[in-house]
């Protein structure tokens, strides 16, 4: 790569702040300056990056001609307008998930992003990391057999979680798990298993109209007849438990808590695998943004996966 590249951050919540400390221990990346509508945050977070400059109107921000790129890290509801705002200043974007706040701006999101020419890129974390690539090399060398089902849990005994209270995370308006969690996975699905032929969904509200939901059961059948089923709870007894599952006639897998990787064999249990002994890809993000920025070619998901979730995204929350 023949220069560093100079990103502009557009929100500067738990999720921002996640990908700044990514930003700085990149040596492609450079931090040229951040926004958030909280003045305090703004300028606590410029001091702890050593004075970057800092706005509150993301616009202030996406007109500077240091900056390459733009990180969207605000809620759902705003990601339209940052967005547009950075394809029309000509500015290359990395928007956090889901892509939008419904189906209609994600489409809209998407021929933009196409017809500007420019970089668009997905924040799917799980997309780069080796347990993604494991269950990608199980399925195209058919060690799982035939795909009997795929289970998707996602149990909370509170939501927002204690460490994510935000207002706008447990409003129905763009918050709630379905919207924060539930892509991570979809993205994977359709990775790996193809199109959504037909989604069933059963989604339970509180009495509160303004709160998000408390649960869902979700049938989704792909066009290959494979089908997927979506339990998600708030408020049970169990400790919080994500887990995605592929079952098959040979061989069962599971992705754990984000991490834990554990596979069966038919008739045996659950064993943990190991992927640091396993020769498999793995991606950085922000060195994959780099290269691409760079002109060079690189790994990354793009707006029209995150339009292809936020389908089947809003099936799932319509019911």
């Amino acid at each position: 790569m023949s220069n560093v590249k100079r990103v502009g951050i557009v929100g500067l919540g738990v999720i921002g702040q996640r990908l700044i400390s990514e930003f700085k221990k990149s040596s492609s990346i450079e931090i040229a300056g951040i926004c958030d509508r909280h003045k305090v945050l703004a300028e606590q977070t410029s001091t702890e990056l050593g004075g970057v400059p800092f706005y509150t109107d993301f616009n202030e921000l996406i007109k500077q001609e240091n900056v390459d790129f733009i990180y969207v890290a605000v809620p759902p509801a705003i990601h339209n307008n940052v967005v547009m705002a950075a394809f029309a200043h000509n500015k290359h974007v990395l928007c956090e998930k889901p892509l939008a706040n419904s189906e209609q701006e994600g489409l809209h999101m998407l021929k933009e992003a196409e017809k500007s020419g420019l970089i668009h890129a997905m924040h799917f974390p799980l997309a780069y990391q080796k347990a993604f690539f494991f269950m990608r090399e199980l399925v195209e060398q058919d060690s799982l057999g035939d795909i009997r089902r795929i289970h998707l849990k996602m149990h909370f005994p509170e939501w927002p979680r204690p460490w994510q209270q935000t207002p706008w995370i447990g409003k129905r308006e763009q918050g709630g798990f379905i919207r924060e969690i539930t892509p991570h996975y979809l993205q994977m699905i359709l990775s790996l298993f193809g199109p959504v032929k037909e989604v069933k969904s059963s989604v339970e509200f509180p009495a509160d109209e303004t709160a998000s939901e408390l649960g869902v059961i979700a049938t989704i059948e792909l066009e290959s007849g494979i089908k997927v089923l979506v339990d998600g709870l708030v408020g049970q007894a169990e400790k919080e438990h994500l887990s995605f599952s592929i079952h098959g006639t040979k061989q069962s897998v599971v992705l754990d808590d984000w991490r834990v990787v554990k596979s069966a064999k038919r008739g045996e249990d659950w064993h943990p695998v190991d992927l640091n002994e396993i020769n498999l890809p793995q991606y950085s993000l922000i060195e994959e943004l780099a290269k691409k920025l760079d002109g060079d070619d690189a790994y990354l998901v793009g707006f029209d996966e995150g339009y292809a979730v936020q389908r089947v995204l809003e099936k799932i929350i319509e019911g």
